[in-house]
C-alpha cells in the first residue's frame, strides 16, 4: 500500500463512505500539480488516502489548505 496526498477544491464530508466514488476525484490534483492548482481555485483540501495500485483502500485524513 502507498500513502498518497490528493488535492481538490471539492469538500466531501462523506469521503469515508464514498472512497473511490468521491466527487473530489473529478477535480483532483497530485502533489506535483499542487502549486498550479492553488492558483486556479479559491480553496483547496488535502485528502490523504492509502492506495493499492489504483484502488483506494483507506481514507486517513483531510485538511483545508490555507493560502
Amino acid at each position: 500500500m502507498e500513502s498518497v496526498k490528493v488535492y481538490s477544491p471539492v469538500e466531501d464530508k462523506e469521503v469515508r463512505t464514498n472512497l473511490g466514488n468521491s466527487p473530489i476525484f473529478k477535480q483532483a490534483y497530485h502533489e506535483s500539480e499542487y502549486k498550479e492548482a492553488l492558483k486556479k481555485h479559491a480553496q483547496m483540501f488535502e485528502y490523504k488516502f492509502k492506495f493499492d495500485g489504483l484502488k483506494v483502500i483507506q481514507f486517513t485524513g483531510v485538511e483545508k489548505v490555507v493560502k
